[in-house]
């Protein structure tokens, strides 16, 4: 995804776009912005009944028909029994359309709107589009409509995430979760924290700015508050995660060392040869990854290479882009090989697993790992010591990719470890990555500002460290600019939203 600059989303100019997906369908919308929006669309549109369309009150249909340049000085009145009706004459009619006029500010983006309902496909859609274009209008950009909303006040950056999830979501859970965030549901937790970093941050200013009054700062009472606050984000930090799950499904990681069979296994769950497999140690040199569903389980699945030790430059990338996989995986698949005893390499996997799995170890917002061993090559002799993974907890399932038995039962093994990470909680919250490490910077913040109050009671460093979390919440909402996180945010909305 390339980001489109805010230097690009001119507020001045009047856009326009095709709001529905271009194909053969029953209908089709294009969708206008702007000052000019409602005379634009008088100059193309001629209606059934004789109505100047710039004089409709908003949240008004309209029906009549789109006409090319020179359609509409030709069209003329012909009387019926109960009004006077345009009809256009039949050269240079686009199409036959319904006009929505929502006038500013009642509108999704606060501006004039007015959206053109026209029947489906291509051709048509385009040249309505481009009748528009040459009245005025600019080709909207990527989420350009949202963030008029945003910046004319009518949402915040919480619910555009909200609104770009709604487009997005493929469940009734996801559903749900987006349209309370759009409700404004998740600001709420947002300004709940902000409101106790803030009672606490007035505190310490109160103590620099007026020593002569002799304010006595209780410390063991704000460290008691600063606690309170990392609690509360970090059950942010949490439903932020399980939103990922949700929307994305469960990444799983396939890792093993070389020759392990991890992408004969990988090919087995797509049911279809897309790596390539070889004798050869090592052929998997990049992470390639998939989405599959098992069982009605969205799984974000990577093959990664079993490569631990690099030999050349290609090697080093590729052993670094599988270890950044493997510590942001929810689920781990350790491939063994079930023909051989345990390994050195086998043994350093499964102790970095172990640490993975220490919940203490393991940044905010993240789960511990569920890992699921797969024992492979169960159609050869098998000399591998299940008592020397015992003390591993998760599945254990034998199987024989290259065979493809036993695949059953891993399906079954990821069917039930997916229940661990079945969210009952209504209170998700989505953002996107940008976003989440943004409010992780306000999590170390807090956790800063906590630190130097235990040690050293510096309420200069305190204040500040709660300086920075509230600024950091407020790019969040929007309230603090930030340039970037608004072009990471719009960037991934379609055109015409």
């Amino acid at each position: 995804m390339s980001l489109i600059k805010l230097k690009s989303y001119n507020t001045n100019d009047t856009i326009a776009a095709i709001a529905t997906f271009p194909s053969k369908s029953a209908l089709g919308v294009i969708k206008i912005s702007g000052k000019k929006a409602i005379g634009i669309v008088h100059e193309i549109f001629i209606p059934r009944r004789k109505k100047d369309i710039r004089k409709a009150k908003t949240y008004t249909l309209h029906y009549g028909w789109i006409t090319a340049h020179g359609a509409k000085r030709r069209a003329h009145s012909v009387k019926n029994n109960t009004s006077f009706a345009h009809r256009p004459s039949p050269i240079g009619i686009i199409d036959e359309v319904l006009i929505s006029v929502m006038r500013k500010p009642y509108s999704y983006t606060c501006e004039d709107v007015v959206e053109i309902s026209s029947h489906g496909g291509t051709a048509a859609l385009s040249k309505i589009l481009e009748l528009v274009l040459k009245e005025g209008a600019r080709l909207a950009k990527p989420g350009e409509f949202t963030y008029r909303a945003f910046l004319n006040g009518r949402i915040d950056l919480l619910q555009a995430e909200g609104i770009r999830n709604i487009v997005g979501a493929n469940s009734d859970k996801a559903l749900n979760a987006a349209v309370s965030q759009l409700k404004g549901e998740s600001l709420k937790k947002f300004e709940e924290v902000k409101k106790a970093i803030k009672n606490v941050f007035l505190l310490t200013e109160a103590d620099i700015n007026f020593p002569e009054d002799d304010i006595k700062i209780k410390f063991g009472s704000i460290e008691r508050e600063i606690k309170k606050i990392n609690s509360k984000l970090e059950d942010i930090l949490e439903a932020d995660k399980e939103a990922k799950i949700i929307k994305d499904g469960l990444k799983c990681v396939i890792c093993g060392k070389t020759n392990a069979g991890k992408s004969t296994l990988f090919n087995c769950l797509l049911r279809e040869e897309r790596v390539i497999v070889s004798e050869i140690p090592g052929t998997t040199r990049d992470a390639i990854e998939e989405i599959i569903n098992i069982k009605g389980v969205p799984l974000r699945i990577y093959d990664t290479a079993g490569i631990l030790t690099p030999r050349d430059l290609i090697e080093k990338k590729a052993l670094e882009k599988s270890s950044k996989i493997f510590n942001e995986a929810d689920l781990i698949m350790l491939v063994l090989d079930g023909s051989i005893a345990l390994s050195k390499d086998d043994l350093f996997l499964l102790n970095k697993i172990e640490g993975l799995r220490n919940k203490k170890s393991m940044p905010a917002g993240s789960n511990p790992k569920s890992v699921i061993i797969v024992i492979n090559k169960s159609d050869l002799k098998q000399r591998l010591n299940l008592k020397n993974i015992s003390h591993i907890k998760g599945f254990k399932v034998k199987l024989s990719a290259l065979k493809n038995e036993g695949i059953d039962s891993l399906e079954q093994a990821v069917f039930n470890t997916a229940a661990k990470f079945s969210s009952q909680r209504q209170d998700l919250i989505f953002m996107n990555a940008y976003q989440g490490e943004i409010l992780k910077e306000a999590y170390k913040d807090v956790q800063e500002a906590e630190k130097n109050l235990s040690n050293c009671q510096e309420i200069d460093l305190v204040n500040m460290s709660l300086r920075n979390a509230l600024d950091n919440l407020g790019k969040l909402t929007g309230e603090v600019f930030c340039e970037e996180l608004l072009e990471s945010i719009f960037s991934d909305f379609c055109i015409g939203k």
